[in-house]
């Protein structure tokens, strides 16, 4: 296989985990907000109506901080894998670094992208992005 067959492999890849993570943690956010806020509008006291919007504050600001960890490297070396920008090495490392715990998929990508950024057909290949 060609360099240029191996970046569109990673980027495709990480392309995906990154939808992945965006929908998840963005469901998780929705179903973490309608939770506190449900359970603190239907006890019917004021009090617990504040934690709940606090307790649904804290659950967005939880899940963008978690999106903006997980999604962003991932979704920029997608962008930059398939736009053969500059730094997608570096990106790429950290997009890898980070998928290589969600087994099975994701070690094999992370492994697969570790093994392409390192090689010398993906340093020259990006040497001469």
């Amino acid at each position: 296989m060609k360099a240029q067959d191996h970046n569109k492999i990673v980027a495709i890849g990480f392309l995906v985990f990154a939808a992945l993570f965006g929908f998840t943690f963005g469901l998780l956010m929705l179903l973490s907000l309608g939770v506190f806020l449900g359970m603190g509008f239907t006890s019917g006291d004021n009090t617990q109506a504040k934690i709940g919007v606090a307790g649904g504050i804290f659950a967005v600001i939880f899940y963008l901080v978690l999106g903006t960890i997980f999604v962003l490297p991932t979704a920029m070396t997608a962008w930059k894998a398939f736009k053969r920008r500059p730094g997608t090495r570096i990106w790429g490392v950290i997009a890898a670094i980070l998928v290589i715990g969600v087994a099975p998929l994701g070690t094999a990508l992370g492994v697969y992208a570790l093994w392409f950024f390192f090689s010398a057909q993906g340093k020259e290949f990006y040497s001469t992005a």
